[in-house]
């Protein structure tokens, strides 16, 4: 069974900019080939690695980070972050692909391992459901795994902690898996999946149909993008760490096992056939953010600024879409970017908001316009999980 929802979309606020003055000391050269593009060919290095990933790189201590800064918007319910007291990035609390129900009944007992009826094919996918408290209508957090892993994702627990210490409700639906097959990678099927997740969570007692808000890291964040283009009825605001922009960008860049399972759920090579060209652009949030634009969703774009497996030019590619034109980044600045070295003229540039705080890895360019925001943080493949969580609360629509 199908849930019809009707969304209210009111006009969206725009946060007063907070210029921040940033030392030239924030360099991002990691490693040797990541950094801060200077004439003079200098730039300062800072290198730490983490237990999971010794290829990132992430602050994750609160005399690195900067200070959380007051939003000009008043949140509609006071919220708290106890539960993710050192809990900052994902190797603070979990490997990026491990899984297990185990764990996430152990750290939330609330948590149902649920099955939702796709109304696209009939399939019966699972998804983890955590019902809202409180005495009135709570805002629906959903949760979007990573590219590699299934709903299980135990680097999604932290936002579990967060919405029952909260009361929020959360969902996290398997879209059909990790991206490894063809009914995956933002199929119609999988894009189906997450849409009638969030249909069975409004429909639920408790649930504010009008506050639905995603955040996904990796090929989450890609979906949260797609989301944004293709279904701006079915979200408040989305979040996307380290999205995939254009697959077929992603196909040519990337390494490891990436291309063969982009190759499969295309059909074959987007860089030579043209029917596999096509089926990777109907995948891509690049196809659909000029609609997610039209309809004034708020995006929150999130990338390290030293990105290994992406480069971080796919933000900055979202971003030039969904913001006014003359905010954008040029073509010289995404093309550096892109090459992990931040313009000098660029860096340290906070022109805005970024909902960075003490802990959180530290902010090296931001940039607001029109209903998106841009930060560029010093680390690799790394998501932090408060931001955009003290983003969601200021209701950003």
């Amino acid at each position: 069974m199908r849930f019809p929802v009707i969304r209210r979309r009111t006009t969206p606020f725009a946060l007063l900019a907070l210029l921040i003055a940033v030392s030239a000391c924030t360099a991002i050269e990691i490693p040797d080939h990541f950094g801060v593009e200077s004439t003079t060919g200098t730039s300062e290095r800072t290198t730490t690695s983490s237990a999971d990933d010794p290829a990132s790189t992430t602050t994750g201590s609160p005399e690195e980070a900067p200070t959380a800064t007051l939003t000009t918007l008043v949140p509609l319910d006071p919220v708290t972050f106890e539960s993710l007291s050192g809990i900052y990035i994902i190797p603070n609390y979990s490997g990026r692909t491990s899984r297990s129900l185990a764990r996430w009944e152990r750290d939330v007992p609330e948590v149902e391992d649920i099955r939702i009826t796709s109304t696209a094919d009939g399939a019966e996918q699972p998804a983890l459901w955590l019902a809202p408290s409180g005495e009135r209508d709570q805002p629906l957090l959903v949760v979007l795994h990573s590219w590699s892993a299934p709903y299980l994702q135990h680097a999604s627990i932290p936002f579990a902690l967060w919405a029952r210490e909260n009361g929020w409700a959360l969902i996290a639906p398997n879209y059909r898996g990790a991206n490894t097959h063809a009914d995956a990678v933002a199929s119609e099927l999988a894009v189906q999946d997450v849409v009638d997740a969030i249909d069975y969570a409004v429909a639920q007692d408790g649930v504010d149909a009008d506050r639905v808000y995603t955040v996904g890291y990796s090929g989450g964040g890609m979906m949260s993008l797609i989301l944004a283009g293709r279904h701006p009825d079915r979200v408040t605001a989305v979040a996307a760490w380290s999205p995939v922009y254009d697959l077929i960008d992603f196909y040519r860049r990337a390494g490891q096992s990436y291309p063969w399972q982009i190759r499969t759920a295309c059909g074959g090579d987007p860089t030579s056939n043209a029917e596999a060209e096509e089926e990777c652009r109907r995948r891509s949030p690049s196809t659909y953010l000029e609609t997610a634009r039209e309809h004034g969703v708020p995006v929150f774009i999130a990338q390290g600024s030293a990105d290994w497996l992406l480069p971080p030019s796919h933000s900055v590619n979202a971003f030039n879409v969904l913001a006014d034109p003359e905010d954008h980044l040029t073509a010289e600045e995404v093309e550096a970017i892109g090459r992990r070295r931040l313009p000098e003229h660029l860096a340290g540039s906070i022109t805005t908001e970024t909902f960075f705080g003490d802990g959180d890895p530290r902010v090296v360019f931001a940039r607001q316009s029109a209903n998106v925001w841009l930060v560029l943080f010093q680390a690799g493949h790394e998501m932090a999980y408060a931001p955009a969580l003290r983003w969601f609360a200021t209701d950003p629509r």
